[in-house]
């Protein structure tokens, strides 16, 4: 029978919204043709009615979907007799004694052809108040009664079959929502690894400890092995166990959230641990205890560093107004000009603060003396950079070396603009150094030779520069410069301790 032989009234139940949103709550219900409850009931009510056939359909707006069947017939399709049962006020049997002689049925398949069907009675399935099923019963031979008896058994068993739908699709949610909450759990667990925070719960009755993956990897636990409360603390470094405990026994005296940082004892880690009481038993003790621990290593080290270089730099510039003073005092000595003096004072005082610069870009822990030697003397070679040689392996030089060799380097090279090689277009400046290895600790040679420039004569009396060259490593131990002026031009020759050989670097 096509859709449109049937009733207005009962299109328009089978289109109902509420109907159809319960449908379609069922559609991904794994019920198979054979599901056991369901086959049963299709046999008690085989059983009972003293039929040739019986099913369990869901009944939608053209079709019917058969969830189980019993008896010879095999599965039927009566779709419009379900519909009209379903669509039925009184939510009661449909009971078609003879339908070859039911005009409103007479002429659908299943009665004019094969199985050619005659007796049905029809009992509603229905879930959330809504009709959406049928339990039917058939026969190929027509009947002249079913009982009040078996009617009421009918639907007894079609209320069962909707329990049965109910608790499916109830189940169903369930584990829907266990497989969200596991794949939420999992994306969770995921986010706390990648930020290196172990999360953990901690049963107080019982002392068991369980946490994700990274707890028990920060802590050098196995996640195979029983791990109780004090297995965590003395996983902890010996020294910070007995903190940590006590902050721990006051948290949960106070009421207080836990708070402290430790060190895991198998690798180092700094963990910052924090944690807080959960659950409560009926007397307000704590028997729950659930937390974070989250790796701070980095933090701790930089923390670190930061100190050592406040402490660092605190000592520099203490040094460094000592030799700013000094520096002042003698060049004030040297001249009443102001003018003079001012440029005397600031040609020095870019000297220091490009050395500071070069340690500030090196966090303080030392300059490349390629680097150094670029900044004090290239910016003097004003007709050729190519007067400026450099020869020599490059190298570190620590804080002191690098600051006094600076100063030495800029009363060279002003010295040499002014008075020496540098002066004239074809004059040339060799910078080369060398490691002369000793038992104790090495030292590098600076050997610093003007040619082509001036004739040179050994000054009457010591200039500023001279003392200011001489005295410029007074901060490096076991250091000495020594000045020479031969007619082809003045040279310096420096020394200082360099005590790890590791501070030389590639070749550039």
């Amino acid at each position: 029978m096509r859709s449109e032989n049937i009733s207005e009234s009962t299109l328009e139940f089978l289109s109902g919204s509420s109907r159809r949103d319960v449908l379609s709550s069922l559609k991904t219900l794994e019920i198979r043709e054979h599901d056991n409850e369901f086959h049963c009931l299709a046999k008690l009510a085989l059983s009972m009615s003293n039929s040739d056939g019986a099913q369990i359909t869901l009944v939608d707006e053209k079709r019917s979907r058969v969830l189980s069947h019993a008896g010879h017939l095999g599965i039927v399709n009566i779709w419009a007799i379900e519909a009209s049962s379903l669509a039925s006020p009184d939510k009661s049997c449909l009971i078609i004694l003879n339908a070859a002689e039911d005009v409103r049925y007479s002429e659908i398949d299943a009665v004019t052809h094969s199985p050619n069907i005659r007796f049905v009675a029809v009992a509603p399935i229905c879930v959330s108040n809504e009709c959406i099923g049928a339990l039917s019963v058939l026969s190929d031979e027509p009947r002249t009664e079913f009982t009040l008896a078996q009617q009421e058994q009918l639907m007894l068993l079609a209320r069962l079959a909707g329990s049965f739908i109910s608790l499916k699709r109830e189940s169903r949610a369930e584990t829907d929502a266990m497989a969200k909450l596991h794949q939420d759990e999992d994306r969770n667990s995921m986010a706390l690894e990648v930020g290196n925070v172990g999360s953990w719960v901690w049963d107080l009755r019982t002392g068991k400890f369980s946490g994700n993956r990274m707890a028990y990897s920060m802590l050098g636990l196995s996640p195979d092995q029983p791990v109780s409360g004090e297995d965590v603390f003395r996983a902890m470094h010996p020294d910070d166990f007995p903190g940590m405990k006590s902050a721990f026994t006051r948290a949960l005296v106070s009421n207080q959230d836990y708070v402290g940082e430790f060190r895991a004892a198998s690798s180092g880690q700094w963990l910052l641990g924090r944690g807080r009481i959960f659950e409560r038993d009926v007397q307000g003790r704590p028997v729950v205890a659930v937390g974070v621990n989250i790796d701070i290593t980095d933090t701790k080290k930089a923390a670190e560093k930061t100190r050592l270089l406040l402490r660092e730099l605190n000592h520099r510039v203490k040094n460094t107004l000592a030799m700013l003073q000094s520096l002042a005092r003698q060049t004030l000595n040297r001249t009443s000009d102001p003018a003079e003096f001012m440029e005397a004072f600031s040609g020095r005082l870019r000297a220091i603060s490009e050395a500071h610069t070069l340690l500030s870009d090196r966090e303080w822990s030392g300059i490349s003396l390629i680097d150094l030697i670029a900044k004090q003397v290239e910016p003097y070679a004003g007709f050729d950079p190519r007067q400026i040689e450099l020869a020599g392996e490059d190298m570190v030089l620590p804080p002191d070396h690098a600051l006094g060799l600076g100063i030495a380097l800029h009363e060279l090279a002003t010295n040499a603009a002014r008075h020496g090689s540098l002066s004239v277009a074809g004059g040339r400046v060799r910078v080369s150094w060398h490691i002369e290895p000793g038992l104790d600790e090495s030292r590098v040679t600076i050997h610093w030779v003007e040619s082509n420039g001036p004739k040179v004569q050994p000054p009457e009396a010591r200039g500023l520069g001279e003392r200011l060259i001489e005295r410029s490593l007074d901060k490096v131990l076991s250091s000495s410069v020594r000045l020479s002026y031969p007619e082809t031009g003045m040279e310096a020759l420096i020394s200082m301790p360099i005590r790890d050989r590791s501070n030389i670097l590639a070749h550039r």
